[in-house]
């Protein structure tokens, strides 16, 4: 049975069923449409799986920026509809510290900083 492995592996590659490419276009996407994470974050995970830049790139390839956009835009709406209840109305240091923990979280889930930046703009959530 052990010595089957090799032969099924390789039977299996030269079907298509094992494809690193297609793996890192399904790894890419999935992250991004179920766990709404950004660019950043997907590369560092498809780094720790041993993935090549190449494949990494072609990954990340597939990613729409204009859903991109949407997803941030999003997630950041949501995030801020949080953070808004305890902002106290007139206080910058409260509206500030609000700011700054939307930015945090938009940077954990792995959008890139200028993009967050543009996108609060545009959403008048920055000022």
């Amino acid at each position: 049975m052990e010595g089957d492995v090799p032969f099924i592996i390789e039977k299996l590659v030269n079907e298509g069923f094992l494809n690193e490419d297609r793996f890192a276009v399904a790894f890419a996407s999935g992250k991004f449409r179920y766990k709404k994470w950004g660019r950043n974050r997907i590369v560092m995970e498809m780094r720790r799986k041993g993935l090549s830049e190449e494949l990494i790139d072609k990954g990340l390839s597939e990613l729409s920026q204009e859903d991109y956009g949407k997803t941030l835009d999003t997630l950041l709406q949501k995030k801020w509809v949080q953070l808004e209840r305890k902002v106290v109305p007139d206080d910058y240091e409260s509206s500030y510290t609000a700011k700054q923990k939307l930015i945090k979280y938009a940077l954990q889930k792995g959008y890139e900083q200028d993009i967050i930046m543009k996108r609060m703009r545009e959403l008048k959530l920055l000022k």
